[in-house]
């Protein structure tokens, strides 16, 4: 069974992705912890490459979590997922099925996420 705070994670979760597709800057500030990072499909990110990517040319078009695993130690959570997307960044095309791990900290009573890796699946 599910509990309340590993359903506002897989909400969180939602809400980066739609928050990258709308290019909505000031939701991610929110989102992404000050030392997030990204290793992943497009290649390593720190939180400044990535709130560029996300504010303009990184393009999601579809999305869906086939598959998404919240596990919740105090104020860390690690969420492991089956993620796959219709997405192209500057041009190349990065539409995957994906294995994703993030780690989430709670601060100051809100979930920020500071790590995420990706995998092709």
């Amino acid at each position: 069974m599910i509990g309340t705070v590993e359903q506002e994670l897989v909400g969180l979760s939602h809400e980066l992705v739609r928050a990258v597709q709308e290019h909505d800057r000031k939701r991610l500030d929110e989102l992404l912890g000050a030392e997030f990072s990204l290793q992943g499909a497009a290649g390593e990110l720190d939180r400044d490459a990535f709130l560029e990517a996300a504010s303009g040319p990184y393009e999601i078009e579809d999305y869906a979590y086939d598959e998404i695993d919240p596990e919740v130690y105090g104020n860390t959570a690690v969420l492991v997922s089956r993620y796959r997307q219709r997405a192209s960044l500057d041009g190349r095309d990065l539409t995957h099925e994906l294995r994703v791990t993030d780690v989430w900290v709670r601060r100051q009573g809100r979930w920020q996420i500071v790590r995420r890796h990706a995998t092709i699946a």
